[in-house]
């Protein structure tokens, strides 16, 4: 989708690079939608490339593949794109925070399970995980309607059966430092699946 980027040079945008780009979409307040992709993100500030760049100060709505919906002025324009600002909460900030440290350690972008779904950040991530008849708490750090990356201290091998909160089933398919990764056995319904979700 983003071949015409091929060829434009590089920026430093003096934000940490992803180890897969975001492809998303921006409003401007034209009301016209543009597509784009993330190439540097923090929890405060978002690096955009895009063909059709919004004007500098110009409010804009952005919604990112793993990330969801997000609003800020542009606070710096490069040659191949922008800066936003991102407008949050500090408990929002927090969980981006935790979500792109684990994306940058764990590259969770190029996991087969998950990249064909979207993600999204659950405005609520504490659950529980049960295995065998022992009950855990956990946060989610993101979820898709295919699986979900849990951050837990305590260490599950790929394979285990779990639950999910109250009744989601789940095996887990990776492990790492923070907790563990799982692919649930049936797809979350898509007209529950947003950021109120609460398993």
């Amino acid at each position: 989708m983003f071949s015409h980027f091929a060829a434009l040079p590089r920026v430093s945008t003096q934000l940490p690079p992803l180890p897969a780009n975001l492809d998303g979409r921006f409003m401007t307040s034209q009301r016209v939608e543009h597509i784009c992709r993330a190439i540097g993100v923090s929890a405060d500030h978002f690096a955009i490339e895009c063909v059709h760049k919004p004007g500098a100060n110009e409010r804009v709505i952005l919604y990112l593949d793993h990330c969801g919906r997000f609003e800020g002025p542009v606070i710096r324009l490069f040659s191949t794109g922008f800066v936003m600002s991102v407008e949050a909460t500090a408990r929002r900030r927090e969980k981006l925070a935790t979500l792109f440290t684990h994306m940058s350690q764990r590259d969770l972008l190029s996991d087969r399970a998950f990249r064909q779904y979207e993600r999204l950040i659950p405005l609520e991530p504490r659950t529980t995980i049960t295995l065998d008849e022992a009950v855990f708490p956990a946060d989610i750090i993101d979820i898709s309607r295919k699986g979900a990356a849990l951050k837990t201290p305590v260490k599950v091998v790929a394979g285990a059966k779990v639950t999910l909160g109250r009744a989601t089933k789940a095996e887990v398919v990776r492990g790492v430092d923070d907790g563990f990764a799982v692919q649930f056995m049936r797809l979350l319904p898509l007209e529950s699946f947003d950021e109120n979700i609460v398993l």
